[in-house]
């Protein structure tokens, strides 16, 4: 049996951003241990996802698929996943982070007698002990955590893990028998934030954020237009969350989405410790604000000091202009 095993999720039929994280630091930690590596998934009609997932990772995939995994209840989640832990056997257990992994892992880690480590960034190996790191106060320090459990297991932050290449190679799809499942919870309505159009916050290689600075909720349309503009993803920060200017899946930092595109402009943003936890993995930040001591600017690598209302509104005139002129 595997001694590293992966959990990827999925929703409406497609993997979720993060899962070729996930199977990164899978793969990374089964070399460094000299140990196999399998992947699991549950879910209702999950047959597709778990070839693609078989084919992105070239290991073998346990799942278990079953119309009472839909719509999602976190007692049936731990149940199915215990299934096929019990089934596999492993010494290591990783899972990508979402709000319904946040829910429903630790308590299946708590059933099964395991330690578990939480939004890590990194897991490593040192002296043959198994060292899990992860953000703490807010994102201003690093804590290193030891595993006293045989069983161990960790939910991975994103941003952490450069995102693997499709393997190509598919493993066999083991279908492990749904479990009973007992619960006391009815999901009565389901109530979701609109997808919107343009790229998703998560995937998307450009981003545009706001802050305070923008002014106001009527202003959110400079942001709205630079993203269309760049072809980009919106997010904010958690103070305009807060404020009701957008929705809470659109925050950016350590309490919200961390994110890792090529390109973030931070726009009226001044750069909160919270809130750069979150794009810690970013390649290339670009700052506007009005304050020129702002601390965005400590982890920019453009800048731009000047009122948003006036620097942004041309920032996306001349993004326009080129490229109607195809540059």
């Amino acid at each position: 049996m595997a001694g590293v095993l992966f959990f990827g999720s999925a929703a409406n039929g497609v993997l979720l951003a993060g899962t070729q994280e996930v199977v990164a630091a899978a793969r990374q930690l089964s070399q460094v241990l000299d140990t196999s590596v399998a992947g699991a998934i549950v879910g209702s009609g999950i047959e597709k996802v778990a070839t693609q997932l078989s084919a992105m990772a070239g290991s073998d995939i346990y799942c278990v698929d079953d119309v009472r995994l839909t719509p999602y209840l976190s007692d049936a989640y731990v149940a199915s996943a215990k299934a096929i832990i019990d089934a596999v056997s492993p010494d290591f257990v990783l899972f990508q982070q979402s709000s319904e992994t946040n829910e429903w892992v630790p308590r299946l880690a708590a059933r099964l007698d395991a330690a578990l480590v939480t939004s890590c960034t990194a897991i490593a190996v040192d002296k043959g002990e198994i060292v899990a790191t992860k953000s703490v106060s807010g994102g201003a320090a690093r804590a290193e955590y030891l595993f006293n459990r045989p069983l161990r297991m960790a939910i991975l932050a994103p941003g952490g893990y450069e995102p693997i290449e499709q393997s190509g190679v598919a493993g066999a799809i083991h279908r492990i028998d749904a479990p009973e499942i007992n619960t006391l919870a009815e999901v009565l309505e389901e109530i979701a934030d609109p997808i919107g159009v343009g790229p998703q916050l998560k995937t998307a290689r450009v981003v545009v954020s706001g802050g305070l600075g923008i002014g106001s909720k009527e202003n959110w349309k400079l942001i709205d237009d630079a993203a269309a503009a760049l072809g980009a993803g919106v997010g904010g920060s958690r103070a305009v969350v807060e404020l009701g200017w957008i929705p809470p899946s659109k925050q950016v930092g350590f309490s919200g989405v961390k994110i890792r595109p090529d390109v973030y402009f931070a726009v009226g943003i001044s750069g909160a410790v919270h809130h750069l936890a979150g794009i810690s993995g970013v390649k290339t930040v670009v700052a506007i604000n009005n304050d020129p001591d702002a601390n965005i600017y400590r982890v920019a690598r453009f800048g731009v000091v000047g009122d948003v209302k006036d620097v942004l509104p041309a920032f996306v005139e001349r993004v326009k202009e080129l490229r109607s002129e195809n540059l």
